[in-house]
């Protein structure tokens, strides 16, 4: 058994490993900020508050940290640049220097906008070159638990999806809902991702703890599609209208910040290294049927 603190524990990826560690027997602490939990013995805490991250790992010192915690807003992060930094690069000073104090394992969940999108299929050994502020955050969040920490690693990932709360929609229960209602849906058919159901990353990241994997590990799904291809593929699985999904193009899009055209990511390297391998997109879309219990 591990005792993890676990941030960001009202997001939907940190509360699914809450909620998957509490299953695994594991001791588990959860630091939220806004939307108040239940799971995993809650602390709420604004982790701009250094001070207090600093207190609570010292009391805890818990064998490690799997940090979930961001502001992903992208066109917010280019806005609010001082509360992106903050949020996103100056957290991982706090948490990478406090962490090492106490010989605890750093677990940082980074993301695909770190690269540029010219390429695709970017492994852990290619050049990171953000073309966003936040992705320029994340990358620092990077640099910082590479610089500071002695045990850490980094498991990058992209477009999470999944069962989640109601007060915050991610892209696929957005997507369902709007075809539930019946309302097009206009999915961009030249931007390419690796969706990443929010189960099967929490699995990845419990196993990192567990075996005290280090290094920079993709944690993302294990198909590349078009944000469109994606929608049609969910609408399909779920028995919703396909129709409903129309095409729509990144040139027509009135976005503040830029975003990678392909930033999906190479999973080889995790599918060797973890026995909770990277799933394929349809795998994760039976598993995401199942939970919804859409027929």
């Amino acid at each position: 058994m591990l005792k993890l603190l676990v941030t960001g524990g009202s997001g939907l990826l940190g509360n699914e490993v809450i909620k998957l560690g509490v299953e695994r027997g594991h001791q588990i602490h959860s630091i939220y900020n806004e939307h108040k939990i239940n799971e995993g013995n809650p602390i709420q805490l604004d982790l701009i508050e250094s001070n207090k991250i600093q207190k609570i790992v010292s009391n805890l010192k818990p064998d490690a940290i799997i940090h979930t915690a961001a502001y992903t807003d992208v066109d917010g992060c280019e806005v609010n640049k001082n509360y992106a930094w903050k949020a996103n690069a100056e957290v991982l000073k706090t948490l990478t220097s406090t962490s090492d104090t106490f010989d605890t394992h750093l677990i940082y969940v980074s993301s695909d906008y770190v690269f540029d999108g010219e390429n695709g299929n970017y492994s852990e050994t290619d050049t990171p070159n953000p073309i966003s502020y936040y992705g320029y955050t994340k990358l620092m969040g990077e640099k910082y638990v590479q610089e500071i920490s002695t045990k850490w690693c980094i498991a990058r990932t992209s477009v999470i999806y999944g069962r989640g709360f109601e007060y915050k929609l991610n892209f696929a229960t957005w997507m369902i809902q709007e075809l539930l209602k019946e309302r097009q849906v206009k999915l961009l058919l030249d931007q390419f991702v690796s969706p990443t159901m929010n189960r099967n990353l929490a699995e990845m990241l419990l196993e990192i703890a567990e075996r005290k994997i280090t290094g920079i590990v993709h944690t993302s799904g294990a198909t590349k599609v078009s944000r469109n291809e994606f929608g049609i593929k969910l609408s399909e699985k779920l028995n919703l209208d396909k129709n409903l999904v129309k095409s729509s193009f990144m040139k027509e899009m009135l976005w503040k910040a830029k975003r990678p055209r392909d930033s999906s990511l190479n999973v080889k390297k995790a599918l060797v290294l973890l026995n909770a391998k990277p799933l394929k997109l349809d795998d994760s879309l039976n598993i995401l049927k199942k939970e919804l219990a859409i027929r």
